[in-house]
């Protein structure tokens, strides 16, 4: 049996089973007229089981709470029926198809506070595994993470004389507890990390984690959304001046692998054990490669990439993300409930990584958790609800237009 918090390790992602229903819908069908076959959800909620705390597989089922089948779909979408599991934990749904070829079902439940979500729901019938809801009990006291993965990328000198450094961290959470922040001005961020001093326009990166989580101050990014059991993908990308090179970094918290990408050929990097590997390519650029294992919390490494005359490249961001897909892990235990620095801090917040490359996983994910977020006000104002349908809309539009993309290029 695979370890309780991963075993949703490899399913198949939202942004997947987009694709592949709209690559569907593209198909000709003569029964296209024909009503829509009724699906069927049958699943049950569990937690770890109490007094085990060590024993990621001993769970115990949760009954007597909410769960809320949904639909996510370019032209509507929303909560479809809720009910409370039985004595056993267990709940059944059943649905007719609606809103179109492209819409996707999932199935929630929220556990003291914080919203669990199944993957996408596949064929006429889930049940067992796929339909497993996971929850956890959470706490506010931070405890240390694992860094399973950091990955630094170095661009080379660009026209303004600077250079762009993307960190892709994938932190574990390896407990049975769901780590928040407590609604306090002074709250302990669940996780953070060093930034140089030097750093320009820190941003927020695609990930699991949304953007207006992190916060920063000078030298530090911190975050503030919860983080269930499991693994994490989160990055920032920040420019840092010429002067700023040779760079010092210190890989706090440790690594237990850490990956540096320099692009200009020149350059170097030492400390922490690395050790150079052969080169890679991404969108036709290359970089050379450095790993190292099992790095040591405080280790520092140096970079240092002389100028190369490359003036104007730059590094893009986003499309170099979307291409380094296979240095990380694969498929991450969704339990991430949106969560805000309280009102009154003066700290930034990052802002996405610009321009931004929406995925459908992510915005799907924006409207559910809006439509939820909405829902569990009982008498919302009007100036909420314009705000609210201003940004849904907003997110159905990029949606939409995600869709059409991915159904051109099939």
């Amino acid at each position: 049996m695979m370890p309780f918090p991963l075993r949703r390790v490899a399913r198949c992602t939202l942004a997947l089973a987009l694709t592949a229903l709209t690559a569907g819908a593209l198909l000709p069908s003569s029964s296209s007229a024909q009503a829509p076959e009724a699906r069927r959800v049958e699943g049950r909620v569990v937690r770890p089981a109490p007094f085990l705390e060590g024993d990621t597989t001993a769970v115990v089922t949760v009954p007597d709470i909410w769960v809320t089948l949904h639909r996510v779909s370019p032209s509507i979408s929303g909560p479809l029926d809720s009910m409370r599991t039985d004595a056993e934990g267990r709940y059944r749904f059943r649905y007719l198809p609606s809103g179109g070829a492209e819409a996707v079902y999932f199935v929630s439940a929220t556990y003291g506070g914080i919203a669990y979500f199944t993957n996408p729901l596949r064929g006429l019938v889930t049940q067992g595994a796929e339909a497993e809801i996971a929850v956890f009990d959470t706490t506010s006291v931070p405890f240390p993470l694992t860094v399973r993965g950091r990955h630094l990328i170095v661009g080379a000198l660009d026209s303004m004389k600077e250079r762009t450094v993307v960190e892709i961290f994938e932190v574990s959470n390896d407990s049975t507890r769901t780590i928040i922040a407590r609604d306090d001005p002074n709250a302990t961020p669940t996780w953070s990390f060093p930034v140089p001093t030097a750093a320009r326009e820190v941003k927020a990166g695609q990930g699991d984690v949304p953007a207006d989580a992190f916060v920063q101050a000078t030298g530090k990014v911190s975050l503030y959304a919860a983080l269930a059991p499991g693994l994490k993908q989160l990055s920032v990308s920040y420019k840092m001046p010429e002067t700023a090179f040779p760079l010092d970094l210190v890989i706090d918290g440790g690594a237990v692998v850490l990956e540096v990408l320099l692009e200009e050929p020149t350059a170097t990097v030492s400390g922490a054990n690395l050790v150079a590997v052969e080169p890679v390519g991404l969108e036709g650029r290359q970089f050379l490669r450095y790993l190292a294992q099992d790095v040591r919390p405080g280790a520092q490494i140096t970079i240092d990439p002389p100028g190369s005359g490359l003036g104007g490249r730059g590094l893009y961001v986003t499309v170099l993300l979307g291409s380094i897909g296979f240095l990380m892990l694969l498929a991450l235990f969704r339990a991430a409930s949106r969560r805000q620095r309280p009102v009154g801090t003066t700290i930034p917040r990052l802002a996405p990584l610009v321009p931004e490359l929406p995925t459908p996983e992510r915005l799907a994910r924006e409207i559910a958790d809006l439509d939820a977020a909405f829902a569990a006000q009982p008498n919302p104002s009007e100036s909420v609800r314009t705000a609210y349908e201003r940004r849904r809309a907003e997110l159905a539009a990029a949606l939409r237009e995600e869709l059409a993309a991915g159904s051109s290029a099939v």
